[in-house]
């Protein structure tokens, strides 16, 4: 019933569309602030950019007449282990996951950050970072992911 493949880059607008439907629903959780259209259409600019460099990639999951129906990134960084480190590492951030409500609970969006992880390790990546709705919490704890040491204080 269900296919994963890799996106093409003429699927791109659409995974920002996504995106833009992540953040909506992040917002409406947790209250965090919707961007704007403008934005989504730099996001956009960003994915193609990031894209054509071979920093980026995204898996999809098509149905039984080949629309998306989920996606979920992979963006590969370079940083400094901690503060002061004079060692920087590679590591992964997994990015724009979301499964259009029709197709939750089926399992996409864990095979696509698993496959997504399988990419960023491949890429050199020593760990993968990613942020989550607190709906989305348990998920990504079951996959192996955990919280971090570092806090944060808006400005």
């Amino acid at each position: 019933m269900y296919e994963t493949r890799l996106a093409n880059r003429e699927e791109l607008p659409l995974i920002g569309n996504y995106w833009f439907q992540m953040t909506r629903e992040m917002g409406e959780v947790d209250g965090l602030p919707v961007p704007s259209s403008q934005r989504v259409s730099e996001v956009i600019a960003i994915f193609e950019k990031e894209f054509d460099a071979g920093n980026i990639m995204f898996k999809v999951v098509t149905d039984e007449i080949n629309e998306i129906v989920a996606c979920a990134g992979g963006l590969i960084r370079e940083e400094y282990t901690f503060p002061l480190s004079e060692e920087k590492s590679l590591f992964g951030w997994v990015i724009a996951v979301y499964t259009l409500p029709t197709h939750r609970k089926n399992g996409l969006a864990s095979r696509l950050v698993e496959e997504v992880c399988d990419w960023l390790k491949d890429k050199g990546a020593v760990r993968a970072r990613l942020w989550s709705s607190s709906s989305a919490r348990r998920m990504y704890e079951d996959l192996g992911f955990r919280n971090m040491m570092d806090m944060e204080k808006t400005l």
